[in-house]
């Protein structure tokens, strides 16, 4: 009988066991979130002036394994001013999860800080804490030295605790027990600052004091007795007053780490109470939204050590979750693993020391087990232009720290760096003071989420089209879409939907182009009113716009260099009469006092039209025997000499640049990427009718197109000649086939430009010719493999220390990262 009993018992044992594996596995399927891409970009440098080129790679990568986005994928990068504006934007197509770039700093933008953003198409689904973040210095050269000292005299604003926040490490707070607590102290811009203070119990006495260790962050120790209150007060700060209340619970059990060694790992669940004693528990690590591993237990007493090794750990932030029986999470707290792959490329020098204009040879090697293909940047700047240890944020940093914690995190390259106290130290503060409200994946879409954006290639362009009259959507309605580039014409068709609504999407051109669309209601009537989307709808990051405020100032070092450089610019631009040709100034002019858009350079014949004529019932009968070869009869109207194209003679017509035919077109240039039938014989033929609506007093010139280098731009649609009109600027009612058109401008792909580095050689080296370059290389695409890169460059007029500064990531998703500096002394050799 006892043997029966103890096998029910033992059979019971192993099934309540075989169930909790169960839950627990249902629980982390159904806790693990979808994978992000990590989107990053290496610039030259982050102090700038008006006038100069923000030089830049993007690195895009799979947020699991760490591996470059394979295939074409849309990138976005705004520039966004102290107000929230985007004052620069250009789009890139990232390849195998790279894309070069550069953004042209315009003269008229306004000095100060500014946020560079950068997100793709797919991670629009996780909102803008998802995206990259950098904040950079842009200012103006200055007019004189007095100016540069001036603003050295300006005395900072006085910075001033605004905020404190306490943050018990698991959570809360335990009753009779040592809790660690972290704490942050900010200033008004949510920058770091130096505050201390102490905890004060309902009767005013002082328990505990603390003060901050770095950035505004701190530590300290504190046991809430049962039956107390308790808070907080700031040294200098009178107004406030923090309650321990909320946190503070007088039965509970949570996370404590003891230690974190290179070998093991050692965490503590502690509870205040006997209630806990046998009842089993979970300890879950997930890393990036997955679960690395878990650990089932029952807790023996109050408290329950948990040794793991540490090789268990992933690179970078692990978040420990404590679930309770019911699977229900009590207690969280992250910690930073040093576990990544870092592969440290070394950058040799044949010397330290180079004469200006010298020829700078090096090379660029990885680790010798290395073996695999890295993808790399590089930047040889002056160490004026970038902060004293190398960037605020790099690409070890970004990657492991600043897209895994939501909102705003300071330098955080400097974490990773032994200075003020070691990086370890530094990590555990940030650990402590950014748990579970500021840890990115804890709000991130969970796996089997329906996500709205996928991974795009190819510009979309949206829009909706409404009765003019009734103002309803443009059901089913024809959207004629005309892209004019480089001189060229692209056509695509498509109707709207049921809401009026229509997307053009794959579209692929470079720089800014020109966009006609044209709609028409079932009737072929043009009654319609037309709005567009821009092509890139987000809004940038408010918090860290807001940090925008407290960004260091551009170092008065590199404002003396650079008023410098310009001035000996100036002079030597005066003294040899370098600069932009009065003719080309001449012709410029002219260009925009013509005021109509064309793609040709000059018409084969041009007939001007009176504003006064009244003789004539329309402009076809105006232009009867005033054009050589152009024959009308009715609404039959030919160019001879032209070609016959689909047994249809009708020329093309365009009135102030648009064609007025609509439907399919064919002539498509190669890079917008789409192929369209023709089917406009019809079409073209009711045009006539359009053209001959227009009431002539609005017409100020006729265009005739019939040669074949002109006809050639606009390809089989121009085969039988074009017929371009033009109105009178300053008509409202231009015609009815102009009704139910917009013009817009859009921006498409930037275009590649190589970095310029001039090569000084005695043949061309012109010593009076001024060099004063801040950034003097830029190579965004070194590809490393199976040996050294060998690179070289000239030095500038500028003297002074220089830092190489390289960055990428391999094909396998290990992050590559190398530092180096020279010095340029002497004068330039002969």
């Amino acid at each position: 009988m006892k043997s029966k009993i103890f096998i029910s018992i033992t059979f019971l044992f192993l099934f309540i066991s075989e169930l909790t594996a169960q839950n627990i596995e249902k629980w982390i399927e159904s806790n693990e979130k979808l994978p992000v891409e990590k989107i990053y970009l290496h610039t030259d440098r982050e102090y700038f002036f008006t006038g100069e080129t923000i030089w830049l790679k993007v690195y895009l990568t799979d947020s699991r394994s760490g591996r470059l986005i394979p295939g074409a994928e849309n990138i976005y990068i705004q520039l966004i001013n102290e107000n929230g504006n985007v004052a620069v934007s250009l789009n890139l197509m990232g390849i195998n999860g790279q894309a070069p770039g550069h953004i042209d700093l315009p003269d008229t933008l306004k000095p100060g800080n500014y946020l560079l953003q950068a997100f793709s198409d797919y991670l629009l689904n996780f909102g803008t804490d998802a995206f990259f973040h950098k904040t950079i210095n842009i200012s103006k050269t200055a007019t004189s030295l007095s100016a540069v000292g001036a603003r050295q005299r300006t005395n900072p604003p006085r910075r001033m605790v605004a905020d404190v926040s306490f943050l018990p490490e698991g959570g809360k707070l335990l009753e009779g027990i040592s809790n660690l607590v972290a704490f942050k102290a900010i200033d008004q811009n949510g920058y770091g600052i130096d505050a201390g203070g102490f905890v004060r119990d309902n009767a005013g006495n002082e328990v505990q004091s603390f003060s901050t260790d770095y950035k505004g962050m701190g530590i300290f120790f504190f046991s809430p007795e049962p039956g107390k209150s308790y808070h907080a007060t700031i040294t200098g700060f009178p107004s406030f007053r923090f309650s321990f209340d909320s946190l503070t619970v007088s039965e509970g059990v949570k996370i404590q780490l003891v230690n974190q060694t290179s070998r093991e790992l050692m965490v503590n669940i502690t509870g205040n109470t006997e209630k806990f004693a046998g009842e089993t528990f979970h300890l879950v690590n997930m890393h990036r939204g997955e679960a690395v591993f878990y650990q089932a237990f029952k807790m023996e007493g109050q408290n329950q050590l948990l040794k793991f090794d540490t090789k268990m750990l992933k690179g970078g932030l692990n978040q420990l979750i404590l679930l309770d029986k019911n699977l229900v999470p009590v207690s969280e707290r992250l910690l930073f693993s040093d576990n990544f792959n870092l592969n440290k490329l070394e950058i040799k020098f044949p010397k330290n020391n180079f004469a200006k204009r010298a020829e700078v040879n090096f090379q660029i090697s990885g680790e010798e087990d290395l073996g695999e293909v890295s993808n790399l940047s590089l930047a040889v700047v002056h160490e004026n232009a970038v902060p004293q240890n190398g960037t605020s944020n790099n690409i070890l940093s970004e990657l492991l720290v600043n897209s895994e914690l939501k909102g705003f995190v300071e330098t955080p390259s400097d974490f990773f760096i032994d200075s003020e106290i070691d990086a370890r130290t530094k990590q555990r503060l940030l650990t402590l003071t950014n748990g579970w409200s500021s840890y990115f994946w804890n709000s991130a879409p969970v796996a089997g989420d329906t996500l709205h954006y996928k991974q795009t290639a190819g510009l979309s362009l949206q829009g909706t089209a409404n009765d003019q009259v009734s103002g309803k959507p443009l059901s089913q309605g024809e959207i004629t879409l005309v892209i004019e580039k480089d001189r060229e014409m692209a056509f695509l068709t498509q109707n709207t939907d049921s809401e009026g609504e229509f997307t053009f999407s794959g579209l692929l051109f470079n720089d800014t182009a020109n966009v006609y669309v044209q709609a028409k209601n079932e009737r072929g009537r043009q009654n319609t009113v037309i709005s567009l989307q821009p092509v890139v709808q987000v809004q940038p990051h408010f918090k860290s716009v807001q940090a925008l405020n407290r960004h260091g100032e551009i170092w008065p070092e590199l404002e003396i260099q650079k008023y410098q450089a310009y001035r000996k610019k100036d002079e030597y631009q005066r003294k040899t009469g370098a600069g932009v040709s009065a003719k080309h100034l001449q012709q410029d002019n002219l260009q925009r006092k013509e005021g109509h858009f064309k793609i040709y350079e000059q018409a084969d014949q041009v007939i001007e039209v009176p504003e006064t004529e009244a003789s004539f019932g329309n402009i076809l009968e105006f232009l009867t025997g005033k054009v050589a070869g152009l024959d009308i009869s009715g609404d039959q109207v030919t160019i001879r000499g032209t070609s016959n194209f689909d047994n249809n003679s009708t020329p093309l017509f365009l009135i102030d640049g648009l064609p007025v035919i609509t439907g399919s077109f064919s002539g498509i240039p190669q890079e917008v990427g789409r192929n369209v039938e023709i089917n406009s014989a019809e079409l073209r033929n009711s045009s006539v009718g359009k053209i001959k609506s227009i009431p002539l007093g609005d017409i100020e010139k006729v265009e005739i197109l019939k040669s074949p280098q002109n006809l050639a731009l606009f390809g089989t649609e121009g085969a039988n000649g074009v017929i371009a009109i033009y109105t009178r600027k300053g008509k409202t009612n231009v015609s009815a086939a102009a009704r139910g058109v917009i013009e817009q401008k859009i921006a498409g792909y930037s275009s590649f430009r190589k970095f310029y580095s001039p090569k000084y050689l005695p043949e061309n080296n012109n010593l009076e010719k001024p060099d004063f370059r801040t950034t003097l290389f830029w190579e965004p695409e070194i590809v490393l493999q199976n040996g050294p890169a060998e690179l070289s460059f000239f030095t500038s007029d500028q003297t002074g220390k220089y830092k190489i500064i390289v960055e990428g990531i391999n094909e396998s998703g290990r992050i590559c990262t190398g530092i180096s500096e020279f010095e340029v002394i002497g004068e330039a050799e002969n």
